[in-house]
């Protein structure tokens, strides 16, 4: 047996309460005694005060207070137990009361020392059974519960942008969710000191340091998910219920984000930066999430490695880090941006002028490096506060990059010339749509490219919105998200496809975007209530 079989017994007579005592510690070490109880009402206090656990209830039928079978009847609201009631001769009326009650069997006083050996080996038996049943429908459970995992986390892992496949994020839970991107420092100077070998090794090491601090998260985090990205960096997708807070749920994430970046650092010879993301509730922002925490992760050039960043980290970047001539470039960046606010673009290209003239002035390459890096985090603030745009993300990566692929200061001005330009032509073509109504522009695209591969960047980026801006505003403009939208009006199409022409179930499901047959069909009778063919055959049949 897993356990002993825990027992309550309750009687006003503490000479018979005694001798059932005895009786049942006879049986050996499989029975244990939790409570004795010379009242109904003592036993129910201390099992609500304490919530004692027990699998046996042995109660007296007539006592002062309340009476056995009213204790049963109590205790049966609060707890799962088997129930044995001693009575008198003349209480058969009171017996028949408890086995509807929910009594596993009943005694007669006196009782008899054999009968009532064998009443609880029989109780024994049925608990023993529930026990088994129990563990093994837990088993179920908990294989159930890891096969899903596992499922969610090869999605995640394979994560397509087309939002025809992102169906699949409701088999994920509701709830509040927050994304993780650990990345190694310095790998490209680390990967002299180590063979083949020990990248394996270590790559092993930081998986089991990860795994390790998962299964110690606290109760703020329900589900987490863990996958590997490039080289040696991971992802985390951490999910918290809705009922906690935001700033608990967040702050809570940054400690735990703290403490894997002093454990890697402790027990391996790396660092790690550590990007954050904000709190989103809807998964098919994931996408969009992981291309801003790969923008957050660019930012250690500037804070300096073994950081955990987020967007507060970013916001104060600017002011931790200034260079000798750091006065100058922030004066020549503050006049570049009031310079757009006034929309004057002779002023525009005058400062922008005097800021690439400044680069001859800068006594370092470092300092080149750092006027540049300011400059971008200027600039792409700029974009974020007034368009909405999500082009910061390749354009931030270009910029960083400049040092390393030009060869002197014409060419590199030349080449961030051209980058304003870009960031120029974002602004501008924010400012003519800005009175363009985004949604019906939004929905008629969509509808136009049903066919092709459609993703949330794609849609977006036909009003030069940020995705997830655009999401929120789609989803508070229409009631629907976008991926219901896109859903809906392909299974219209589909329908008006099947209805009126010729064409096979499998060319229709590839013209409204779904390579996959089973899972078009699926999604068609979710909407319609029939698969593609019988919906086909029934309207036929009222058509004739």
């Amino acid at each position: 047996m897993p356990r002993s079989i825990k027992t309550i017994l309750v009687d006003d007579e503490a000479r018979l309460r005694r001798g059932v005592e005895r009786l049942v510690k006879a049986q050996g070490e499989d029975w244990e005694i939790v409570g004795s109880f010379s009242s109904g009402d003592e036993c129910l206090k201390l099992v609500q005060k304490q919530n004692l656990h027990f699998d046996l209830l042995i109660t007296d039928v007539k006592m002062p207070g309340i009476d056995g079978l009213t204790l049963i009847k109590e205790l049966k609201q609060i707890a799962s137990f088997h129930a044995m009631v001693i009575s008198g001769f003349d209480d058969f009326q009171f017996l028949q009361t408890a086995i509807r009650e929910g009594a596993s069997d009943y005694l007669i006083k006196p009782i008899d020392r054999d009968d009532f050996n064998k009443q609880l080996e029989k109780i024994k038996n049925k608990i023993v059974s529930n026990w088994h049943d129990s563990q093994y429908l837990e088993e179920v459970q908990l294989k159930a519960s890891q096969l899903t995992h596992v499922k969610q986390l090869q999605l995640l892992m394979t994560w397509k942008q087309d939002l025809s496949q992102l169906e699949w994020t409701k088999d994920f839970p509701n709830g509040q969710y927050l994304l993780m991107y650990i990345s190694m420092d310095n790998l490209s100077s680390k990967s002299k000191l180590f063979q083949k070998e020990d990248w394996k090794a270590w790559s092993f090491a930081l998986d089991n340091i990860c795994e390790e601090m998962t299964e110690n998260l606290s109760s703020s985090f329900n589900i987490i998910w863990r996958w590997k990205g490039e080289d040696l960096s991971f992802w985390m997708l951490l999910h918290g219920q809705d009922s906690i807070q935001e700033e608990s749920f967040v702050r809570e994430t940054i400690q735990f984000a703290d403490k894997v970046k002093q454990n890697i650092k402790k027990y391996t010879p790396f660092t790690c930066s550590i990007a954050v993301s904000r709190k989103i509730n809807d998964l098919t922002l994931l996408a969009s999430l992981k291309e801003e925490l790969l923008t957050y992760i660019q930012f250690r050039l500037l804070l300096g490695h073994n950081q955990v960043i987020t967007s507060a980290t970013i916001e104060e970047c600017k002011s931790n880090k200034k260079g000798s001539n750091s006065k100058e470039i922030e004066n020549r960046i503050n006049k570049i941006l009031l310079s757009l606010d006034s929309k004057d673009q002779s002023k525009i290209n005058h400062e922008i002028s005097n800021f690439l003239n400044m680069f001859q002035t800068l006594s370092s390459p470092e300092e080149i490096e750092q006027s540049l890096q300011v400059f971008g985090i200027r600039m792409i603030n700029y974009i974020m506060k007034h368009s909405q745009e999500n082009d910061e993300i390749p354009l931030l990566d270009e910029l960083f990059g400049l040092i390393k692929k030009t060869g002197n200061l014409l060419e590199l001005r030349n080449e961030v010339y051209h980058w304003i330009k870009k960031v120029l032509g974002i602004i501008i073509r924010n400012n003519e749509v800005q009175h363009v109504e985004h949604i019906d522009v939004a929905k008629k695209w969509i509808i136009k490219h049903l066919e092709q591969n459609i993703t949330i960047q794609k849609i977006a980026s036909q009003v030069y919105m940020n995705p997830t801006y655009f999401c929120e505003y789609f989803k508070n403009q229409t009631g629907e998200t976008v991926l219901d939208f896109v859903t809906r009006a392909r299974i219209e199409k589909a329908r008006d496809l099947l209805v009126n022409t010729n064409l096979k179930i499998y060319d229709i499901s590839e013209k409204v975007g779904y390579s996959d047959t089973k899972y078009f069909s699926k999604l068609f009778k979710k909407h319609y209530g029939e698969t593609p063919s019988k919906y086909k055959e029934k309207v036929f049949l009222d058509q004739s």
